[in-house]
């Protein structure tokens, strides 16, 4: 097989930004839509989504790398991996979204929003054509189906790994060799892998790097083989560059431990005038108190001691950063046992908690109770807070979290 990391002619900023942003040179949106796929079903399937934000074209120039290197060397391959472009006017416009943000109108209602009128905003047309297209590639048993979504940030730093916590996406993406971000699920509404981690595909994202540098679609490539290789697609022999490619994650990652866990979102609207301290990098290290931005009521503080993590260098957008902190290993091992000797089930005994009705999978918890009973001891047992009403946090069951 021909070496597939990518050369420095692959990886120059004019190629990063202009010419391989042409995503098939076919004519309308929906044909485009696939950017193309490899091998045959039945057998595992990998699906990948890059460039859900427009702003972010290196996942889909990774894709076109991995798909252009199957294609010309034909390894032994079993299953299929098939990649799907995001949000296609804004990859055009090189910005965030048009209107609204793709990757947070994936609620019930804003999917069918899309689905009824498609095209206004500009965003809504995507939508109703990404839905089909995952529907059809989601059709049968999803238990032999990944999905990867990829990503990069607006701030310098490590590439990284986001999952929602089930035993399944820990197994999948600790075989990729890049640090692992639990719990952003909680924080944001509406992405789009969370929806079809509920669905019953393994998913994760990858966060490569910064838009603009071009190591993010290497770091990008790399990962997708890693992911062939952990979907049982590739025999790791038929690659000769798996080793020198893990290593290079390796690397990139070194200095960080392996897991994290988001612990506070700071969120901005365009009227807040939030502006970033410039010169953050992911996982750096701050202190409680730390002025990190400024908006119009004055300086900005970090609300806890910890990492700093996606702070906002862009002018879309409406996280202005998060705070994480170390996890412990000891901690995911715990997690793993209690679950599979399912525990949970003995939650709803505990006082203050209630289970809903007709719903075995959600608790309501007495927000006095989870003065004491953090939240912390839901997520050991596979929960995640989904919603906090007046006095009341809803904890939903992650679905298939051990098994479809």
């Amino acid at each position: 097989m021909s070496r597939v990391v990518s050369s420095p002619e692959r990886s120059g900023p004019e190629a990063h930004r202009q010419a391989d942003l042409r995503l098939s040179g076919r004519d309308g949106l929906e044909s485009e839509r696939i950017i193309g796929r490899y091998g045959t079903l039945p057998g595992p399937r990998l699906i990948c989504l890059g460039g859900l934000h427009g702003n972010e074209p290196a996942g889909v120039l990774a894709l076109r790398r991995v798909l252009s290197t199957l294609h010309e060397t034909k390894p032994p391959f079993n299953g299929q991996i098939v990649a799907i472009a995001g949000n296609i006017r804004a990859l055009r416009a090189g910005r965030r979204f048009l209107e609204r943000d793709l990757n947070r109108g994936w609620s019930p209602r804003g999917m069918q929003r899309a689905e009824t009128s498609p095209g206004a905003p500009a965003e809504d047309g995507e939508q109703a054509q990404l839905i089909a297209v995952l529907r059809k590639e989601l059709e049968g048993d999803r238990s032999g189906i990944n999905v990867i979504d990829l990503h990069t940030t607006s701030a310098d730093g490590p590439p990284f790994l986001t999952l929602a916590d089930t035993i399944r996406n820990r197994a999948f993406a600790r075989r990729i060799g890049l640090p692992l971000v639990l719990g952003i699920e909680e924080q944001i509404n509406g992405a789009l892998l969370e929806v079809i981690t509920t669905a019953g595909p393994v998913t994760m994202g990858i966060e490569a790097g910064q838009h603009d540098d071009p190591v993010s679609v290497d770091h990008h490539e790399r990962a997708v083989w890693m992911a062939l290789i952990a979907g049982g697609h590739l025999a790791e022999e038929d690659l000769p560059e798996a080793e020198s490619m893990r290593e290079a994650l390796g690397e990139a990652s070194r200095d960080l431990p392996m897991i994290f866990e988001v612990r506070y979102r700071k969120p901005v609207d365009d009227g807040d005038g939030f502006t970033m301290r410039p010169g953050y990098l992911n996982f750096q290290r701050i202190s409680a108190g730390e002025v990190v931005g400024h908006d119009r009521d004055g300086p900005v503080t970090a609300p806890e001691d910890g990492r700093i993590f996606l702070p906002l260098y862009q002018d879309q957008g409406d996280d202005g950063f998060f705070v994480v902190r170390d996890v412990r290993p000891a901690w995911l091992r715990l997690s793993a046992g209690l679950r599979r000797l399912r525990i949970s089930s003995l939650a709803r005994w505990l006082p203050g908690i209630h289970p809903a009705r007709r719903r075995e999978d959600v608790l309501i918890v007495d927000r006095r109770v989870a003065r004491w009973l953090t939240a912390d001891v839901f997520h050991l047992l596979g929960y995640r807070k989904s919603r906090v009403t007046r006095g009341w946090y809803v904890f939903r069951r992650r679905s298939h979290d051990l098994k479809v």
